[in-house]
């Protein structure tokens, strides 16, 4: 029996030096251990992805963090309201830097590396990143294929193919496990109507996704190789202390709430001043909002997919029950699931999923022009 103890012991300190193992190097160089009491005081990231640089055709530069912005995210990290609220800047946002004049906030990054991104972001928005996370698209390449793959529901056909920046997209409609090449095709992708936003719209999608994966069994089994892999391809400023009580704060599973910079399309994306300072007041410096809400006269875009044509009549007339006014927005995937969402407050997708009995989100993923989004998914209660 003892020799069975003693075998099964070191079994299990040899399979626990095998899950430590990928991490020695990352923490020696830069890691920390996560702290138990986690932040103390709500922290403001900058995080943003570096796109690749190019020293010739089809030839890419040694990574030096310098490309163009690809992804920009004001992150808040709010460990008293137990959230994290991240919020997609546009890359086409035109922002006035003082002494570089107007430029598209991704040209920030190789006019003058993340700093100038953080007064850019500063101007534009008036919160001032405390610290920056850059990262590259190799550390997603890399990070997804370490994790396994990440389950994503691909919306419509997405195809496209840039020889000289290497990049080849090709994607069915459909809910599946997507490796790195694929994720980077699916986050990259911007060749349909939405442009841009519908870029960041995944990307929000994404984020939901990654976090659920990362949180599950098997993701945290895995997570020391994830580390590994991203490490060489992300540059920050934040302190070994910083890193370890972020860390213990993400094991303490925050809320996760995303939202897209208010605006609307014109010379680039043009935001939206009023509809952004009460989020950035919300959100961002913690003030208190009205307790009510009324779903009266508001529009609702009503999302469905082939085959869910009865099902949107039904719940339009429980909207219209409602008062609500109600745009029809068929889709070439119906939803995964049933859900309300709003890009602001989320006061109204509280009201409103509350008098349905169904969930409600605040994402930037809403349909754009709407107060309120619903997604009818095959639980939908019509």
């Amino acid at each position: 029996m003892r020799r069975f103890l003693l075998v099964l012991l070191l079994g299990l300190l040899a399979a626990l030096f095998y899950w430590v193992y990928p991490l020695l190097g990352p923490v020696a160089r830069q890691g920390a251990l996560p702290s138990p009491a986690g932040l103390e005081e709500p922290l403001t990231l900058l995080v943003y992805g570096s796109s690749p640089e190019y020293s010739g055709y089809h030839r890419r530069a040694p990574e030096r963090f310098r490309g163009l912005a690809d992804t920009v995210l004001l992150v808040r990290l709010d460990p008293l309201a137990h959230r994290v609220v991240v919020l997609s800047i546009p890359r086409d946002t035109w922002v006035n830097v003082p002494g570089y004049g107007w430029h598209k906030i991704n040209a920030y990054s190789p006019l003058g590396g993340p700093e100038l991104m953080k007064e850019a972001v500063a101007h534009l928005t008036g919160v001032r990143p405390e610290r920056y996370l850059v990262v590259s698209t190799e550390a997603l390449r890399r990070g997804v294929d370490a994790l396994g793959g990440v389950r994503v529901c691909v919306e419509k056909p997405m195809r496209y193919r840039d020889t000289a920046a290497g990049l080849s997209i090709d994607l069915e409609p459909g809910c599946q496990v997507l490796n790195g090449v694929q994720v980077e095709g699916y986050l990259r992708f911007r060749k349909d109507a939405l442009g841009d936003i519908g870029r960041v719209q995944r990307q929000q999608a994404f984020f939901h996704a990654l976090k659920e994966e990362l949180l599950s069994p098997k993701g945290l089994l895995r997570l020391p190789r994830v580390v590994a892999a991203v490490e060489p391809y992300v540059q920050t400023d934040l302190s070994r202390g910083e890193r370890g009580a972020i860390l213990g704060f993400a094991m303490k599973r925050p809320e996760l709430v995303s939202l897209l910079l208010p605006g609307r399309f014109g010379g680039g994306w043009e935001v939206d001043e009023g509809a952004m300072r009460q989020l950035l007041a919300l959100y961002f410096a913690g003030e208190a909002q009205e307790a009510e809400a009324s779903l009266s006269g508001k529009l609702v875009a009503l999302v469905y997919g082939p085959g869910q044509e009865a099902l949107a009549e039904r719940a339009q007339e429980s909207l219209h029950a409602l008062g609500l006014r109600v745009l029809r927005h068929p889709v070439d995937l119906a939803p995964a699931r049933t859900e309300v969402l709003e890009n602001g407050p989320g006061l109204l997708a509280k009201a409103l999923g509350e008098a349905l009995g169904v969930p409600h989100r605040i994402s930037g993923e809403a349909v754009l022009g709407a107060h309120l989004t619903l997604r009818l998914g095959g639980d939908a209660p019509f």
